[in-house]
């Protein structure tokens, strides 16, 4: 099986199944569950910078403490939220392609991430826009760019092969049109498909027609 991690953004959650476990395996979960949804809210209505621990225990309508009983700080906390957030597409990427590898298969990667970004438009704010923490911006892009690394030093078949550069610099490159162009996509009035932006992404970078 094809390694798409890079295809994900981050490396999965292990989500647990809620019905094998203890209850009180499951309040905890059930708590941690409403200190991330608390803590994404909150960041989307103030930004992240702004909001403290306070306001996360308050919008959750928890103790102070219990905070300090799931999450180390405000950071791990909304990192915490992004991974678990994105798991899904990883798993998602992995069967799709888990027994045959198109040709152009970059583009469908593309595809998949335009896609998990417009189900998920707050999500990304936070993880890129203005709404977010720079730290956790640059956290993402440097993930990103070390799994493109990753995948490019282990990779045998010939994805990416369009290119021709070190794999440090060549992650960068696609790190930084990825996270802009689906940063602008979101958050600027404009009619195009997913589809039109995983095309447009594929042509630019692999100066060829995406497949119809």
């Amino acid at each position: 099986m094809t390694n798409f991690t890079w295809l994900s953004l981050l490396n999965g959650y292990p989500f647990m199944n809620e019905n094998t476990i203890s209850r009180h395996a499951r309040h905890r979960l059930e708590t941690r569950k409403r200190l991330i949804q608390a803590a994404m809210d909150l960041v989307l209505e103030k930004g992240y910078d702004v909001i403290t621990i306070q306001d996360i225990t308050d919008r959750a309508d928890l103790g102070y403490g219990t905070f300090y009983l799931h999450f180390k700080n405000k950071e791990d906390l909304v990192w915490s939220g992004i991974k678990e957030r994105v798991a899904a597409t990883r798993k998602q990427v992995e069967q799709q392609f888990a027994s045959i590898i198109p040709p152009q298969i970059e583009y469908y990667g593309y595809v998949k991430m335009f896609e998990h970004a417009a189900v998920n438009q707050e999500l990304y704010r936070i993880m890129l826009g203005g709404k977010g923490s720079t730290i956790l911006t640059n956290r993402i892009q440097e993930l990103l760019a070390a799994d493109i690394v990753n995948h490019l030093k282990t990779e045998t078949a010939e994805i990416l092969a369009d290119f021709r550069l070190p794999p440090e610099v060549l992650a960068q490159v696609l790190t930084g049109a990825i996270t802009r162009l689906m940063l602008w996509w979101i958050e600027t009035p404009n009619s195009y498909t997913l589809e039109q932006m995983a095309g447009m992404l594929y042509e630019a970078l692999h100066h060829r027609k995406p497949p119809e």
